[in-house]
């Protein structure tokens, strides 16, 4: 089983995790809170993917974290985070609203929205996803849900509308 790791608010935090542990069907033991004050009791832990959807500020100790991991999920709204990919091996994801980031929101309604996979993104199962835009629920916030839409895109749970 897969560990997953989210760097989030908590409100958005438990969004992702209720919404992944429900459609990935994981238990909740794999879907873990990646927090600053605890990131050392977790550094040796192998994520296969972590998200992150707000600003960390123990960039140097993340990057650690991201070396053993496969994929990343980022939001690329928050310039920073996009410091910490730099000279990464792993696939990187970025979503928001941001017009270069691999998905992006093109049309937010107050419950659904279209999102716009601007790139070819190649999922866990090997099948390529062509970009596209893909109608999504809005869950509490669009954070969460474009967060869990990428996600699920890597794990083979979105594949084409």
């Amino acid at each position: 089983m897969p560990f997953i790791g989210i760097i989030s608010e908590e409100n958005v935090e438990n969004c992702i995790r209720r919404e992944l542990l429900d459609k990935l069907q994981l238990r909740e033991s794999n879907v873990l809170f990646i927090k600053e004050k605890s990131i050392e009791n977790i550094k040796n832990i192998k994520f296969e993917t972590i998200i992150i959807t707000r600003q960390f500020k123990k960039q140097e100790l993340l990057k650690k974290l991201l070396k053993n991991s496969t994929y990343l999920i980022i939001n690329s709204d928050i310039e920073n985070n996009l410091n910490i990919i730099e000279n990464m091996n792993i696939t990187v994801i970025t979503y928001g609203f941001n017009s270069k980031a691999t998905i992006n929101a093109s049309a937010v309604g107050e419950e659904e929205m279209m999102m716009c996979i601007q790139r070819t993104v190649q999922n866990k199962n090997g099948e390529k996803i062509e970009p596209q835009e893909i109608k999504i629920g809005i869950n509490e916030n669009t954070n969460c849900s474009m967060a869990v839409s990428a996600t699920l895109l890597i794990y083979g749970k979105i594949n084409s509308i």
